[in-house]
């Protein structure tokens, strides 16, 4: 079986006309017909009904032909793939991130790569939560993400680049505004605003509040982070946020929990992955960003 001979197949599916698909291919019309009366012979199938005016794909050819397209889509992406060996300068990368991560983390990462690799294109997306962007690197959607929490054995395919902690937020007035540190003990009757269920946030609250002896009383769950700011400055709930959201912040207060919530945040790569040279120096790049004085100061692990 040759790829041509797919490619021929594929096509005539389509088209349903050897002459057309001749045409479009730039090829004869009898290497058509001889392909396909070669693919034909050596899957002892008929593959196309040639008894009427247009031809059509027989049972069998409807079948093979699921087949011969999920080959023609893995091939295609094969290439592409191999498109990320050919310079060290130059290139794309498929980047996923969650919506913590987008507007506090990453502008001025973005700023200062593009300074670095004018000519390497960021292709980044923002996904609901974490969990997403670690799936979609792991099917190879993605060649990397940033992601909050870690998972056990991923050492090989994640590099911590931050490790911060969670604060509580509550507005100017409440009761516990001036405190030295909270417990989650002290939040029972406290009405929240969280993220959606699936994010690192909202497991570690829930989880925190359960260990405490209740369940938090969640008023709403809000993709973004500025509404949920705004939220707790107005006073309609209060919530728990990594602190790298929220130091520049002086519209609510900010106190320190009694027990510590860390937030790992990672740069994840899918298992399976093979880096390219562009990736590595991509890779290099963000362990040198983040070690970098200008970063500690930006985003200090108190």
């Amino acid at each position: 079986m040759e790829f041509r001979q797919l490619e021929y197949f594929c096509t005539i599916s389509e088209l349903e006309n050897f002459t057309r698909t001749a045409q479009v291919l730039h090829v004869s019309q009898p290497s058509v017909t001889k392909a396909i009366k070669a693919l034909e012979s050596e899957l002892q199938v008929t593959l196309i009904d040639r008894s009427q005016k247009h031809i059509s794909l027989t049972e069998e050819g409807k079948a093979f032909l699921v087949h011969a397209q999920k080959i023609m889509r893995d091939v295609e992406d094969a290439l592409q793939d191999m498109q990320r060996f050919h310079s060290a300068g130059n290139g794309m990368i498929h980047f996923g991130i969650p919506p913590m991560v987008e507007a506090y983390l990453f502008p001025d990462f973005f700023t200062r790569f593009r300074q670095v690799y004018p000519n390497v294109v960021l292709d980044v997306q923002e996904f609901t939560d974490s969990m997403e962007v670690r799936e979609r690197a792991e099917m190879g959607d993605l060649d990397f993400g940033i992601v909050l929490g870690g998972t056990e054995n991923s050492d090989s395919h994640e590099m911590l680049i931050l490790n911060d902690k969670m604060s509580l937020c509550v507005s100017m007035d409440h009761r516990l505004a001036m405190e030295k540190k909270v417990g989650f003990h002290q939040l029972r009757d406290e009405k929240f605003i969280m993220q959606q269920p699936n994010t690192y946030q909202y497991r570690q609250v829930f989880q925190h509040c359960t260990e405490a002896g209740f369940a938090p009383d969640i008023v709403l769950c809000a993709s973004q982070i500025k509404t949920i700011k705004q939220l707790v400055t107005n006073g309609t709930g209060i919530s728990v946020l990594p602190n790298f959201v929220m130091r520049r912040d002086t519209t609510f207060s900010r106190r320190p929990l009694a027990v510590e919530v860390e937030v790992p945040v990672y740069l994840y790569w899918g298992s399976h992955k093979t880096l390219s040279q562009v990736e590595h120096r991509f890779m290099e790049f963000m362990r040198e960003y983040t070690e970098s004085a200008e970063f500690k100061e930006n985003f200090p692990q108190e």
